[in-house]
């Protein structure tokens, strides 16, 4: 568990917060099944998954782009409830779908706008116009693996790392 999440950390960085009220699902298209997949989730979710670095919302959901024939479906966690299992039901064999909660650490950056620091550290170039509301970018930061996506409304961005090293990140994040 991050400092965050012990509450240790929340006066020292107040910008950032750790989204440890949601539910993160990995889903990967299978083999030949991205079309169908793409049709059962646009039935299921009214929206289309972004087929490019991209993240949308809808209905309580992130769909957030990971990789090619790949997202996160990050959504609210509720109390005994298993998101992958009703997915893996919507997704009928389309895709390998695994429950990644507690795999990874959510942080959110609230700032419309990053520190020069925070340009300067991840190589991705946040200008507005190049990295704009909803865009998604997988970088290293400091020997880290990271994704980041700035929020559709563009209030500020989220960042997604192993939760083995969410301290290191945490940490390097509080300084950019």
């Amino acid at each position: 568990m991050s400092d965050l999440a012990n509450g240790l950390a929340v006066e020292k960085y107040p910008a950032i917060s750790e989204r440890s009220d949601v539910a993160v699902t990995h889903i990967a298209a299978r083999r030949g099944a991205q079309a169908s997949l793409a049709e059962v989730a646009r039935a299921a979710f009214g929206v289309d998954l972004p087929m490019t670095p991209h993240v949308v919302e809808t209905a309580g959901l992130t769909i957030v782009w990971a990789g090619p024939d790949q997202w996160l479906i990050v959504e609210p966690q509720q109390a005994g409830s298993d998101p992958s299992i009703r997915l893996a039901k919507t997704f009928n064999g389309l895709a390998s779908v695994v429950d990644v909660s507690d795999s990874r650490t959510i942080f959110r950056l609230a700032a419309s706008h990053p520190s020069d620091a925070l340009v300067r550290s991840m190589g991705i170039d946040f200008e507005g116009t190049s990295f704009g509301p909803g865009d998604v970018a997988i970088t290293h930061v400091s020997h880290l693996g990271v994704m980041v996506w700035r929020l559709p409304d563009g209030s500020g961005y989220d960042f997604a790392c192993a939760r083995t090293y969410s301290r290191d990140f945490l940490a390097w994040l509080g300084k950019a």
